[in-house]
């Protein structure tokens, strides 16, 4: 036999919930509160052994020139699942880059070897650290 769960929730909850569930199609309280338990569950498994994850931010600078632009260009989209955000400015003959990444460390050092491997960018990056 399975174990009976009692929930008590404020009427103004209650009342959302109820709209909620006949809105999605769920049957039934107890189906709709079974899902909800197990998306639950699985959103906290997710993110409970990121230890090898790492959030990295990576600055680039290099010569505006077209051919580097593009040879960066075509790095970032082989690492499109890990690059979260890109920003660039263009000071003088100079572009400086940042990005976020966010993955596991050995990808994105990955990512780092190959920008750095570009002929006259210089490439740094630093480790985020979230309390």
């Amino acid at each position: 036999m399975s174990p009976i769960i009692s929930l008590q929730i404020s009427d103004e909850l209650h009342e959302k919930f109820e709209k909620i569930r006949k809105i999605s199609g769920f049957d039934s309280k107890s189906q709709a509160l079974r899902e909800s338990i197990v998306n639950f569950i699985e959103n906290y498994e997710k993110f409970e052994n990121l230890e090898d994850y790492k959030i990295i931010t990576i600055t680039l600078s290099y010569p505006f020139r077209e051919i580097i632009i593009n040879e960066i260009s075509d790095i970032y989209s082989q690492y499109n699942q890990i690059i979260k955000t890109a920003t660039d400015w263009r000071i003088a003959e100079k572009k400086i880059e940042f990005i976020i990444v966010v993955g596991k460390l050995s990808l994105i050092k990955d990512l780092k070897n190959k920008l750095s491997n570009v002929k006259d960018v210089m490439c740094s990056m630093h480790e985020v650290i979230i309390d």
